[in-house]
Formats: C-alpha cells, sequence, structure tokens
C-alpha cells in the first residue's frame, strides 16, 4: 500500500453510510464549483497575505457545499495516512475516499522563487493537481465533497483500490518512459528524500517510489499517489540544465 494507506486503524466505530459513488463529481466539474466560489488564484476577497487564507477558503467552500449537497458533516476517515491524506476503504465500491488534512488541501509546487518548491496548496491548486494526474495517467479520481468535524474540514476525493506489489524502481521507470517522460537527476527536495522526479513536455511528475506505485496481479504499473506539476511557461529550461 501507498504512504496514504499507512498507519494505525482507529476502533471500530458504529457502521455508517459512505457517501455513494453515484454522487460524485468530476474534478472538472469540482474546478469548475470552487471557480465560483473561489478567486481564479484559490483566494477570497484578496486575503492571499493572511496567514490562515487556506482555512478560510476551505470554510467558504463548506458554506457552498451544505447549500449545495456535497457536505458530509462529521464524515472522517478510518485510517490515518502520509503526510497529505487520511483514508477509508469502501469495500463495497471497490475504491478509497482520501480526506486531506484537516483545514489544508494537500501540497502543490511553486516557482515563485525561482526554483521548485512544495508548499501548501489552495484548494484550486490541489484539484488541479488531480486533475493533471488523471489526464497523465487515466486515472479516475473523482471529487466526493468537504467533510469532517466542525472547524477541521477536510477535502475528499475517491480512487479505485488497486491491489498489488509495490513496484521496483526499474519499474516505475519503464512505465514512466513508456509514457514519453525522461527521469530527472534530482527530485529538487519535492516528496519524500529517495522519490524520483521525471519530465515530459510542460509537466513534471513528483514523488514517484515503491510505496506510492503499484503492480498488479495482471502487470500493470499503478501509481497510487505522486505530485504532478504543470510547468509554467518557460520554467522547462531549469529541468534541462
Amino acid at each position: 500500500m501507498s504512504n496514504d494507506f499507512q498507519g494505525d486503524r482507529k476502533p471500530e466505530t458504529e457502521a455508517r453510510k459512505l457517501p455513494g459513488a453515484d454522487q460524485d463529481r468530476s474534478i472538472q466539474a469540482a474546478i469548475d464549483d470552487f471557480r465560483r466560489i473561489l478567486s481564479a488564484d484559490g483566494t477570497l476577497d484578496g486575503d492571499e497575505d493572511d496567514a490562515d487564507f487556506i482555512i478560510r477558503q476551505i470554510v467558504g467552500l463548506e458554506n457552498a457545499a451544505a447549500r449545495e449537497r456535497f457536505l458530509y458533516r462529521d464524515l472522517i476517515p478510518d485510517l490515518q495516512g502520509g503526510v497529505e491524506h487520511d483514508v477509508t476503504l469502501d469495500p463495497v465500491t471497490g475504491t478509497v475516499l482520501k480526506f486531506t488534512k484537516p483545514d489544508k488541501a494537500a501540497y502543490a509546487v511553486n516557482f515563485d522563487l525561482g526554483t521548485p518548491r512544495m508548499v501548501p496548496a489552495t484548494p484550486l491548486e490541489y484539484l488541479d493537481r488531480l486533475m493533471l494526474q488523471n489526464r497523465i495517467f487515466g486515472d479516475n479520481l473523482r471529487f466526493v465533497g468537504i467533510a469532517g468535524n466542525a472547524g477541521q474540514r477536510r477535502i475528499v476525493t475517491r480512487q479505485d483500490i488497486v491491489t498489488g506489489n509495490p513496484a521496483r524502481w526499474e519499474e516505475i521507470v519503464r512505465m514512466m518512459t513508456d509514457l514519453g517522460f525522461n527521469k530527472l537527476r534530482h527530485n529538487h527536495g519535492i516528496g519524500y528524500e529517495d522519490s524520483y522526479a521525471f519530465l515530459r513536455d510542460d509537466a513534471v511528475v513528483f514523488d514517484l517510489r515503491p510505496a506510492n506505485v503499484f503492480v498488479t496481479d495482471d502487470g500493470i504499473v499503478v501509481p497510487i499517489d505522486c505530485i504532478p506539476v504543470r510547468l509554467p511557461r518557460g520554467k522547462r529550461a531549469f529541468f534541462e540544465k
């Protein structure tokens, strides 16, 4: 399992109904929803200089989610995961619900200081990252809603459960090469220290490592978790030095 699936299981609680997969939105539909609430850069009312601006954005999304019926009050994850997500397995649908950490939207990569660095993502940046992962790998990540205890809201998405074994390093390289990517010499500190990074056209994929990539029983190599980045104009040259 990937780093998102690790950790101690919480004590068993009374069974509860999970959000139905038939109620999910596509990532693109969720992006469109968010853009009606947030400004194009993912902020609310020019609050980008506020230290709590991501929390304020998620609160704004919570209010809209309540109106549009994709707020799942008191739905919390069953398993503690890695640094970005916690999870709940849904064996009925063969899927995993992935919850961002409370009042966070995982991480993004920006070039504001000239070099790539991992920073807390805005909700729109997070969904854009998932959209790019769908496009690169043909994944079926989708948006579930906003959930969590009051004051600790999370963004929830869904992906298919993938069973198998962690990929070997050479299998990861071969998968990415087959997709037209070139392996970078350095991961530039994005993701886990030992992870690989790959470049293709206007995209870089960081944080690929055996814990985040499975090989199914049919021999298919499937990324479970990664950090894809759409490169700003002119930034490709940074990786070609």
